[in-house]
């Protein structure tokens, strides 16, 4: 038999080899791996030299008319010591399909929006939402997120611009986009959040420092949104009292006095940087200028007020001794000066947005099937009957009674109430822990009262039960006159943590 052989010297293997669909490899491997790692894309990459200056022009496979830049940028920046523009690419290229205005702000990655009014930032709002979800869309690692981060990341600034009354000290909002891998931790992709944040810095300016009424420039719900973690202040002038939500006695600044003074009509007269009021007899004169850091000459400046009073003509400080903000004025100099008295706080308010609370739940214990006087409920480890109900204007227990006051009245709750567990315990004790019963009489107005503690007599606050024990007794609500009569329903409601039980009084 004959045998051929078939001998291959290495050269002419390599040559068959080369020629058989050999894979080509990228000119600039280092740039399309830096790219491909960061974004999870393939790029098409030219080569480009300006003046000496080598950097690189891409665009993704898929969006051949979306380029950018990449640049060398050294290791104190990006990874791979490359640095990119492809976030502010993708945000001009989908912010052009939108129709928005974008200008070329500081550098390749910032874009400037302005908008003629405030009422135009919904929309806005809706728009950049929309580049946030079309980012997400397009796999891009990256997310709308608050505030800026330093030059260098891979990012797009857009700038927001809102035109308008010129205020001394605005800060433009930016909304941000960082790659999430190195800094995006907070997102603000929802529209509602980016309308918010958008010219918040200018809300803030126009409440604090500008004289005017802010509503010729923002709408009432950015006002609100702007204060909505302010306390708010009562003021009380005479006998007239009024509540400020808009106002913090923490921060009563420029533009916040002159608007309470509108609103109390102390007389308020503008002038460009200063206003006066009239109140109490005495005439005082407010200003407010932008002074130099004394460390920072030409840098940013620090808001400071000062008052004068008609009287004298003396100039001080109105920011008092202890504040840390120049910007504001001093409680003390606006109560001396107006005949009034400040509070921290919206008392009525808060009674108010409680009674509306309590009504709500009040409406679910109704309708979930609360039972009738002479039914029993269980709770934790008691059984208790309500047996009867009725007001009176007096408690008489042996040898002592008790009134109500003028304007109230007594509401009696007659009960016979059992210890099911295996311990002694004391029922309604004045120190009521978390896991301890709570009585209530409710009201579906929206008012709640708690037991008095009449110390003595068939009074069942604080008695002691042993396991096993029952007890006849009374419980008694100190309440508004005629409150059975005007109450469209009152129930009695028992509480242990978040467990509630209700008897249907009226």
């Amino acid at each position: 038999m004959k045998r051929s052989y078939l001998i291959m010297l290495p050269a002419a293997a390599a040559a068959m080899l080369s020629g058989c669909g050999a894979l080509k490899k990228s000119p600039y491997p280092e740039v399309e791996e830096y790219l491909e790692n960061l974004y999870e894309q393939e790029f098409v990459i030219e080569e480009v030299s300006e003046g000496g200056v080598v950097s690189y022009q891409a665009s993704p496979k898929d969006r051949p008319d979306l380029s950018f830049k990449v640049l060398p940028a050294g290791e104190e920046y990006t990874n791979k010591g490359f640095d990119d523009t492809y976030p502010a690419a993708f945000v001009r290229y989908e912010g052009e399909k939108l129709g928005l205005r974008l200008e070329p702000g500081e550098g390749d990655k910032e874009f400037v929006i302005s908008v003629d009014r405030y009422d135009e930032v919904e929309a806005l709002g809706e728009s950049l939402s929309k580049i946030a979800g079309a980012y997400e869309e397009a796999g891009l690692p990256a997310k709308f997120t608050l505030g800026t981060v330093d030059n260098g990341w891979n990012c797009a600034d857009i700038r927001v611009e809102i035109k308008g009354p010129e205020m001394k000290g605005y800060e433009p909002e930016v909304i941000h986009i960082p790659d999430s891998r190195q800094i995006g931790h907070t997102d603000i992709n929802d529209a509602d959040q980016i309308k918010e944040r958008i010219g918040s810095g200018y809300v803030s300016q126009i409440c604090q420092y500008y004289l005017g009424d802010p509503l010729d420039y923002l709408t009432p719900d950015a006002v609100t949104a702007f204060y909505a973690d302010e306390e708010g202040m009562t003021l009380t002038a005479g006998e007239d009292v009024t509540e400020y939500p808009y106002l913090s006695m923490g921060s009563l600044h420029f533009g916040e006095v002159y608007r309470l003074a509108q609103a109390e009509g102390w007389e308020p007269a503008a002038e460009q940087d200063s206003f006066s009021i009239t109140a109490n007899g005495l005439t005082s004169r407010f200003f407010l200028e932008f002074e130099d850091d004394a460390e920072n000459p030409g840098g940013e400046q620090t808001a400071r007020v000062y008052w004068e009073a008609g009287e004298t003509g003396e100039r001080l400080p109105a920011w008092g001794d202890y504040s840390h903000e120049p910007g504001v004025i001093n409680r003390d100099v606006l109560e001396e000066r107006t005949g009034s008295s400040m509070a921290s706080g919206l008392t009525l308010q808060k009674a108010e947005e409680r009674k509306e609370e309590n009504r709500e739940k009040f409406e679910g214990y109704l309708n979930s099937g609360a039972g009738p006087v002479g039914s029993g409920v269980e709770i934790g480890n008691w059984a208790i009957t309500v047996k009867t109900a009725e007001t009176t204007g007096r408690i008489t227990s042996g040898s002592m009674y008790f009134d109500a006051d003028e304007g109230k009245e007594f509401v009696r709750v007659d009960v016979d109430v059992a210890n099911q567990g295996t311990e002694k315990e004391s029922f309604l004790p004045m120190v009521i822990m978390s896991d301890e019963l709570l009585v209530e009489l409710a009201t579906s107005s929206g008012h709640k009262y708690t037991p008095v503690d009449l110390l003595g007599g068939g009074d069942m606050t604080g008695a002691s039960l042993e396991a096993g024990e029952t007890k006849s007794g009374y419980i008694v609500f100190h309440v508004s006159q005629d409150l059975l009569d005007t109450e469209e329903h009152v129930l009695l409601l028992l509480t242990i943590g978040k467990e509630t039980k209700a008897v249907q009084i009226k």
